[in-house]
């Protein structure tokens, strides 16, 4: 015999120290994804659009195999996948992996490059849409598990955020297809910025000046509904289990506490705070509320494994 009796054994036992090692590689990788996506988006800039296509291929295949991996993992209560947080998970973990894979290629949105402009408003979309419906996934889960107020009222902020957030990115198409852009190119840098119009602009806006400020307002908004209804999805997946109560008291205490810096950026701007302005410009950018949730995400994923 080439092999003793305990060979066999042996080779099985490595074969899952193996297949272990991967799953925690995944594990790692999903939570540093989110920082890898957008120098994938810059290979455009930096080599080509060639390159761009490759880096996008590649990206994807790693996250879906990570996630497959993540997801196999097995405990007491079945495969990962099989837990009622997997599926939320998968999605508030590709929304924002989504818009930064697309955003990150048009850089900063500015109306003087049509088609970048329009690349990183279909981005947004995009990602939007998937993180709608991961938390719409999350209710449904939420609400089967016994939780009831708490995902009710979150899922009803989303809604109303997410109907006012629609408005404001087909504002952004429409400009582009009224051939409206160098109106706004030349007047956004001024209208288009929280940090400017919500100290008031000085002497009589031109139709694109006020449109712009309404538009940019309902970003707003749709950013500070977000941030309380991602603070009810969490304080109801804590009371379900799915968050531990340390790092689900984070997520919700600082998505309470960005909604809070938000409202006291606005308001404070009405007595000429530079400072209030300038919180309320950087925390109401869109991707500050897609941050949080794709952690949560990471966390429902692995949520099955224990």
């Amino acid at each position: 015999m080439i092999g003793g009796p305990n060979a066999g054994g042996r080779e099985v036992q490595a074969g899952g120290k193996e297949i272990d090692t991967v799953r925690r590689l995944g594990g790692v990788y999903l939570w540093i994804a989110l920082f890898l996506a957008v120098p994938v988006g810059r290979l455009r800039d930096l080599v080509g659009a060639e390159a761009l296509i490759c880096g996008y291929a590649v990206f994807v295949a790693l996250t879906a195999a990570a996630i497959w991996k993540v997801g196999a993992a097995k405990s007491s209560v079945g495969r990962a996948r099989e837990h009622p947080a997997f599926l939320p998970g998968v999605l508030l973990f590709c929304g924002p992996l989504a818009l930064l894979l697309g955003a990150s290629v048009s850089g900063e949105p500015t109306a003087a490059r049509p088609g970048d402009y329009l690349l990183n408003t279909t981005a947004i979309l995009l990602g939007s849409v998937i993180l709608v419906g991961g938390y719409v996934a999350l209710f449904a889960r939420l609400w089967e598990a016994g939780q009831r107020l708490l995902p009710a009222l979150g899922l009803a902020g989303l809604m109303v955020g997410s109907a006012i957030w629609l408005v404001n990115l087909v504002f952004r198409y429409a400009v582009v297809a009224s051939g409206a852009a160098g109106s706004q190119a030349a007047v956004e840098d001024r209208a288009w910025v929280a940090n400017e119009y919500l100290l008031g602009l000085q002497g009589e806006p031109s139709w694109m000046e006020f449109l712009l400020v309404w538009s940019d307002m309902l970003q707003l908004a749709f950013v500070l509904l977000a941030y309380v209804s991602a603070a009810a999805f969490g304080a109801a997946s804590m009371s379900a289990g799915w968050l531990r109560k340390g790092g689900g008291s984070v997520f919700v205490g600082l998505n309470l506490a960005l909604a809070l810096a938000v409202t006291a950026g606005i308001l404070l701007a009405g007595v000429g705070s530079t400072v209030a302005v300038w919180t309320a410009y950087i925390l109401t950018v869109p991707f500050m509320v897609f941050i949080l949730p794709y952690f949560a995400g990471v966390t429902f994923l692995r949520r099955g494994r224990g």
